[in-house]
Formats: C-alpha cells, structure tokens, sequence
C-alpha cells in the first residue's frame, strides 16, 4: 500500500485537515456541556480558587479537576473567550495524532504510523469534539500516551515516569475507569505473547505507585471542597464523599447505575453510534476488527485490541452511554486499521478502495446538500469547497490512494461543519445572543435564568448570573413567561430572542425555508416586582 505518491502528498492533507478544524476554535461555546465546563474554568478564574469547583452557583462534583485548570490556566493568559477554552484541548488533539503516529511505528512501521495518525485526525466525531470541547479530547492524548510509554518501558525503564504521569493526567480527566483500557491492552498482550512474568517486574508497581503520587493533586482538592465539609448539600444529601465519588460512583457507580447520577443503557448503542461516528472509516474498521478476531493469535501486538474491544464492550454494558464517549478509542482504532490496510492483499484492497470511494464522495454530497438547504451566510462559497474536493476525489484513483481518497472527504466536511455550519448554528442558541446583548448595552446587574438553564448566558455574561434567590432582571423562555403571566406580575420585556436547541436539531430547522416555524423565543424581562 505503501507509494512515493502517498508520502508525497501525506504532509498536505495533514496540514488540510488542521487548518479546516482552526475556524472552529472561534465559534462560540455549544450548551451544554461545552459551555457548562468553560464556565467551571471561569469561576476558577474569577474567584482565584484553583481547589473548589463551582457551577451554577453551587459546588460541583462530577468531573476531575484537571480539564478544569487547563481551560483556567488558558484564560489567565487569553482572557476568558471560546477560543481560549478550546485551545489547550486542541493542541492536545493534535499531540494525541503525534501519540498515535509513534505508537503504530513502533509495531508496524514508518508508514503504517502515518496511516494511523490521518485516520485518527479525520474521524468525525473527533472532528465535531474539537469544536464542541469536553474532557475526551485530553483523554484521547493521556491514554495513547501512557499506552505508548508503557509498551516502551518494557524495554526501557525510564520510560515508567512518563507513563506513570500521562495516566494520572487521565484519572485526573476522568477517574479510575481509565485504568481499565490501560490494564485490558497490556494484559492481552502478556498472555498473547506468553510473557506472564511481566506481572512480576517491579517496574509496573512502580508505575501504580508513581501514578497514585502524581494524582494526589485531585485527591486534596476533592478532600478539601467535601470531604472536610460533610454538612454541605451535593445531589441533594449531606455527607457526600468528593474521594468515594471520583474512586467509584463517578464511573463505576454509573456503569452498576447505584451512583448518584443515574442514566439507561442500550447494549447495542455503540455498535451502530460508532458508524457514523468514526467516518470515513467505520466499515473498513469493523472489518479489520472481525479478521482481527478470526486471526487473534496472528499479530506482533494485542494492546490495541484490547484496550479498543474491551472498553467498547464495557462502554456498551453500562448504563451512561454518549457518542463522544468512543473518541478515546480513536487511536487504538485507528493503529489495527492502519496494521489490517497494510496487510492487505491485491484483491481486498481494491473491494476496501471501492467502499472508501463511495463513503468519501457520500460524505462531500451530503456536505452540499446540507449547505444548500441549511444556507448559512456565504453558503454558495462551499460548493466550490464541494467542487474542489470532487476534483481531489477523481485524481486519487488506485489502491495505494485509499487513505488520501478516504480523507478528502473528511476535510470537506470539516470545512463545511467549522466554516458554514456551526458559526450561523450558534447564532440561535439562546444564551449566548442574550449574554452578547447584555455586554453591548453595558448591563451589569445580575441576571436571573428564571425556570430556565443556560449555561452559556452564564459563559458569555460579563455581569453575574444568579442562579438562586430572587431577581428582577430576568432571562427566560415561554415556560417562565407562561408563570409570570399565571402569576399575574408585571413585566417589560427588553429584548425577544429567537432561540433553538442547537444539539437537537431536525429536518425543520435546518431546511431554511421551515426555520422560523422550528424556532423557540426566549425573553430579557425586567419585572416590577422581585420574582422568588
């Protein structure tokens, strides 16, 4: 599979894929999570409190704190914006491809890393997470990371404090269940190489003991903010444990479903999510997968397999299930895919080269026809981007351009998603247009979410939000008009603000003809009287 031209042509579309993804770091911050976590890294900032966690006004207690003090850390030095908060995640991103590069070289070789690291950069779900920021893309990086320093300390055991370190930053990200793909690829690899005397090398227990030092950090601070305070409220109860929660119910208590955060579970849900979310690779993928498995004892490495499989299985058995949630698994996919690609024969080749043709130029058309229906401001630029990229998509013919093929269609609709699709999308989130209209008129009085939750007014405000108490300025929407009206209190409104629910969009809103009919209204209203 290896050529001249895929070497040739390999550092542009590299460099395409990041430049299509940096107009993203830009557009404003989507609710709610994104914007609910920048907004925990602006109350560190503003409260000049690294140890406490606040959100909505209340301590907070779900994840760990290091996301948190990258995102603070990030606006101490740009000032509190989207782009600052994006930043940190998207650099780690990116040394999440260097990771995943030097990992598949240092089994499978120059080219298979390549390969690898392309794949990783261009599934879609990692492309939409670079833009909607949570905690996935630093975890993406920490465990590739340790997994790679692991497998180099088998032979060089310096490489123990680097591992010891990249899996603390992922329990500090999001607590011990990363242990779990970390634990799963080594110890496959140890029984499938009959190399069991492994556990008894010292080095390893090291590693945990190294690991439990450098994370000690969060476990202060979850002493500190709970622990210590026992007479404090947290999911509505006295005496929650900060360290029991980030030990065990964090994860294990949402997969067993006894934490205090509850969630439903469908086995199969990350069996299908994971076909468009690992576009434009998730059918070469399963099959790389199924001959992975019909071949398990053929192979120079097992980690990727175990890490990716065990943790999709586990993934699937629990109760908490989000898309976003397999983009930790990126790497490890995209390190068997690259292995399986290059160890195909002439004939699957050409069957996988098909499949990634049709995938590719699916993903371009559908790009456009979003684009023509959607209409975003300049959306007629991007069907040029469209035309360009059918262009790129004829002249890479042949077997050895699978890859390259495979990944224009990923930059087209990285560009069409960073580009012409989210900066109008955000437009209608609620929150933010009210925040934004605030700051112009210079408000700066507090502002009440009246039976409403919107974290990106909390964002975007330069004033305070009050989240409990009473208030006379309020930001609402019709179920809070509907009681203020039942309530027979008088009101102004001072601003009517077109709104959606951008992460629940349907056919309606995205079809510009039918959007105003989709449309929410949220209100600014300043009552007479103080609203409880």
């Amino acid at each position: 599979m290896e050529s001249t031209s895929f070497d040739k042509f390999y550092p542009w579309f590299i460099a395409a894929i990041i430049a299509s993804l940096i107009p993203g770091l830009f557009t404003p911050l989507m609710e709610p999570d994104a914007a609910l976590y920048a907004g925990i890294s602006k109350q560190i900032v503003l409260r000049n409190d690294w140890i406490n966690l606040y959100a909505n006004g209340a301590n907070w207690l779900d994840k760990p704190h290091l996301p948190f003090w990258l995102g603070a850390a990030s606006f101490s030095v740009f000032g509190i914006n989207a782009f600052a908060w994006k930043l940190p995640a998207f650099i780690c991103w990116l040394i999440g491809a260097i990771y995943t590069f030097k990992f598949a070289r240092h089994f499978y070789g120059q080219h298979a890393g390549k390969v690898s690291a392309l794949i990783y950069l261009c599934a879609l779900h990692a492309v939409i997470s670079s833009n909607d920021v949570r905690a996935e893309p630093y975890l993406t990086l920490f465990l590739i990371a340790a997994s790679y320093h692991l497998v180099k300390a088998m032979q060089q055991g310096i490489h123990i404090i680097p591992a010891a370190l990249f899996t603390a930053f992922a329990l500090m990200t999001k607590g011990p269940f990363v242990l779990i793909p970390l634990g799963a690829g080594m110890f496959l690899h140890w029984a499938m190489t009959g190399n069991w005397r492994q556990l008894y090398n010292p080095r390893w227990y090291l590693w945990l003991l190294l690991t439990a030092i450098f994370t000690s950090p969060e476990i202060i601070c979850l002493y500190l903010q709970f622990d210590a305070k026992p007479e404090q409220l947290v999911f509505g109860q006295q005496g929650v444990s900060g360290i029991r929660f980030f030990l065990w119910d964090s994860q294990f208590g949402r997969f067993f479903n006894t934490g205090p955060i509850k969630g439903k579970g469908d086995p199969t849900f990350f069996l299908h999510t994971l076909l468009w979310a690992f576009l434009p690779w998730s059918l070469l993928f399963y099959a790389a997968l199924f001959q992975r498995l019909r071949k398990i004892k053929e192979g120079v490495e097992w980690i990727t397999l175990g890490a990716g499989l065990l943790t999709l299985i586990v993934f699937s058995l629990s109760r908490f299930q989000l898309p976003h949630y397999l983009n930790i698994l990126f790497p490890y996919f995209a390190i068997m895919l690259a292995a399986w690609l290059q160890g195909l024969q002439k004939e699957g080749l050409r069957t996988a080269t098909i499949i990634q043709r049709v995938v590719a130029m699916i993903m371009i058309v559908l790009a456009a026809g979003i684009d023509i229906l959607f209409r975003g401001p300049g959306w007629w630029a991007y069907l040029a981007v469209a035309g360009a990229a059918v262009i790129v998509w004829s002249l890479r013919r042949g077997t050895r351009n699978i890859v390259l093929v495979s990944a224009t269609g990923s930059i087209a609709l990285a560009i069409f998603l960073n580009v012409f699709f989210y900066p109008h999308l955000l437009q209608y989130q609620g929150g933010t247009t009210a925040a934004r209209w605030l700051n112009r008129q210079h408000i700066q009085e507090p502002v009440y979410p009246y039976r409403i939750t919107s974290y990106s007014l909390d964002f975007y405000y330069k004033g305070r939000v009050k989240w409990e108490g009473q208030g006379q300025l309020l930001y609402t929407a019709r179920k809070g008009k509907t009681a203020l009206d039942s309530a027979g209190i008088p009101y102004n409104i001072i601003r009517t603000i077109p709104s959606y629910k951008v992460t629940r969009l349907d056919g309606k809103f995205v079809n510009a003809s039918t959007r105003n009919k989709s449309l929410d209204t949220a209100w600014l209203i300043r009552t007479a009287a103080i609203v409880p």
